[in-house]
Parts: C-alpha cells; structure tokens; sequence
C-alpha cells in the first residue's frame, strides 16, 4: 500500500520492553456471562484468556510493547468501545453508560476532544432539523451552517496538531482524513508528522475506502469493473468510459430515496445532452436485481445501465471507495475524472459548462 511508504524507516526502532496493562470495566446485570473481546488494529483477536463478564463486571489484563489502540466490546460489536493502552496503564471501561465512558491515560484527552465534538455537533444537527421545518433547501442549508461545520472541523485539527507524539492525534487523523485533505499526498504530508499514523490512520483509512477514493478523484483515469446489463449480458464500464464522449455515471439502488431524488435530473440531462457527446451511465449496485429491473420502468429511466449482483468479486464500489449512494460522478471524453460527489442543480450546471465547450 503506497502510503505506507513513508513508515518504513520506522522498523529502525530500538526494541522496547513489553510491559503490562489492566483494563476493568462495568457490563451491568443484561450482560452477565457474556465473552469480552478485544480486538487491535488488524482485527486479531488480543484477549486470549477470554474474560467474561461476572456480577456485571470484568477484569483483563495484557502486555504491550508501546502505546496501542484496541476495541474492546461485549457479547456484540453495537457495544463496543476504542480504548487506548500503554504499558503499565489503568484503564476503566463502562458500558452501562450510553455513549460507553473510557478514562485512564490517553483516554481522557480522547473523550475530551468526542464530548466537544458531540455538542457542537448535536446543535448543529438541531439547527438542521429546525431549517428543513422552515422548507430551506439542502443548497441554502449547507450554506448556512458551513462555518459551524468548519468549526467542528476545528476541534479535530487542533487535536491532531496537539497529540502528534501521542496515539489520540493518530486515531482523529484517520476519523477526519476523508473531510480534511482533497488528495493523497496531502494527507501523506500530515501523517509523516504524526507518530503511530501508521498503526492507526493507514489500516483505518484502507478499510474506510478512502485510498480508492483518493484514487479516484478529480483528474485520474477510471477503473474499469465488470457487471451485467438489463438483459444478462456482460458489460464493463469502459464499454461506455473512455470512449471519446462525457458519461455521467449513477451508482444507485432501487431501495435509495435520495438516489430516486435525482433520478429526475439524470433524465432530464439525458433528454438535453444525450448523443454522440453525453450520455447518463446508471450503475445500479447493493440491490436485488428483480427489484433494479422494476425500479427502472417506476423512474421512467431509459438511459443503459450496468448491474452488479451483490456476490460480484469485481465491486465498482470498492473499487472507488464508495460508502454511501447516490455517487455520482462525470467522467471526460478520455476517460479522466471531472467530478465526484454531484448531486442536484450543481451537477446540471457542470454538465452544461462541460457540454459547451
């Protein structure tokens, strides 16, 4: 993996001295019996001893060489918890507690840093709810709010620049990264500065997709995937990509209400632009294909499509590091990226801008 690339010297290290660690927690009277499980960064299971929880309470204890992240959860993952451990720590994990409370080294500057965030950003949301009551646009809104968005940005910045030596800077630089830095070398730059980036931020970041995304941005080639069109047949993106005219592509599903939402906007850039120069490119992906095919005469929607079945090896939304639909994204008559992320009335003005040069 390319960003991994700046860490290598890091094997120059001297050795350390693995030391041990305790971490005690409350699970409650619901969670009695139940299997504590600690997983680190490569999701490996650490708790060997299997500890379970007894008079609604628990006790593990390890070793560990230097500051380490682990996720530590009971019975299942939807209660879980990051904890950060160091030799010779103490922490303490409630999960009768909702959020789960964690305290005990570098864990109180965690929660620090999450309890602002959470309140500027449960007023935030609050105010939202109060502008889309009003009957103000998605466009108006997030005009609105962009500087009470840059200063929930804000906090993560200033926790990163003040925890560079220390894991909390490495676990906020791979929570943040997508909505921070437009490029790959970019974000590169920042990790190189930040201490245990690589134990934390690079294995975050590849999971969340956002290296295929960096990948794929604005001014790179396509990747090509393979699918299937509305009657079974085989069909690559580059049937349609790279083929001398702009193709917008759709990723969408049937199920999705705000990919329905633009549906209408796709047709109607069709019915403008459609021919030798422009097409739409629907990518219908996460869906059941009978439900795809019925979706398709309920929109109205006309314009090719290329289906990919859920058990497809060759995922288009891996591939570009999709983790949420619509995904839309104009791609120029050589196949390069103009744009990702288009929704709306933004995407009809590209699209025309594009189409009368």
């Amino acid at each position: 993996m390319r960003i991994l690339s700046i860490f290598v010297l890091s094997a120059l290290a001297l050795t350390s001295v693995a030391q041990n660690y305790t971490i005690t927690g409350k699970a409650g009277e619901k969670a009695e019996g139940m299997q504590v499980v600690i997983t680190n960064q490569d999701t490996q299971v650490v708790s060997h001893e299997e500890p379970r929880v007894t008079d609604g309470a628990f006790k593990v204890e390890g070793t560990v060489e230097d500051q380490t992240l682990l996720e530590i959860y009971v019975g299942n993952k939807r209660n879980r918890a990051y904890v950060i451990v160091e030799p010779g720590a103490n922490v303490t994990v409630d999960f009768t507690q909702k959020p789960v409370v964690v305290t005990g080294g570098l864990n109180d500057k965690l929660a620090a840093v999450e309890k602002e965030v959470n309140e500027k950003g449960n007023a935030l949301n609050e105010k939202i709810r109060q502008y889309q009551t009003e009957g103000k646009s998605r466009e108006e809104i997030t005009a609105i709010v962009e500087p009470e968005i840059e200063s929930i940005y804000a906090v993560y910045r200033k926790a990163i620049d003040d925890n560079k030596d220390n894991m909390v800077g490495a676990y906020f630089l791979g929570v943040t990264a997508s909505q921070f830095f437009p490029s790959l070398e970019s974000l590169e730059a920042v990790m190189a500065e930040v201490k245990y980036a690589e134990k934390i931020a690079a294995l975050r970041l590849e999971r969340d997709g956002y290296l295929k995304a960096a990948a794929t941005q604005a001014g790179k080639m396509f990747v090509d995937f393979t699918g299937l069109t509305v009657d079974g047949q085989p069909s690559k993106l580059s049937d349609y990509v790279g083929k001398g005219k702009y193709v917008l592509v759709d990723f969408w599903a049937s199920w999705c209400g705000p990919c329905k939402g633009e549906i209408p906007n796709l047709i109607e850039l069709q019915e403008k632009f459609g021919g030798d120069k422009f097409t739409v490119l629907g990518v219908n992906v996460w869906d059941e294909e009978d439900k795809f095919k019925a979706a398709l005469t309920a929109e109205g929607i006309t314009y090719p499509q290329i289906y990919i079945p859920r058990d497809n090896k060759d995922n288009a939304t891996d591939l570009y590091g999709i983790k949420g639909i619509p995904q839309i994204i104009l791609f120029a008559p050589d196949g390069t990226i103009v744009q990702r992320d288009l929704r709306g009335n933004a995407m009809k003005a590209l699209v025309s801008e594009e189409m009368s040069k």
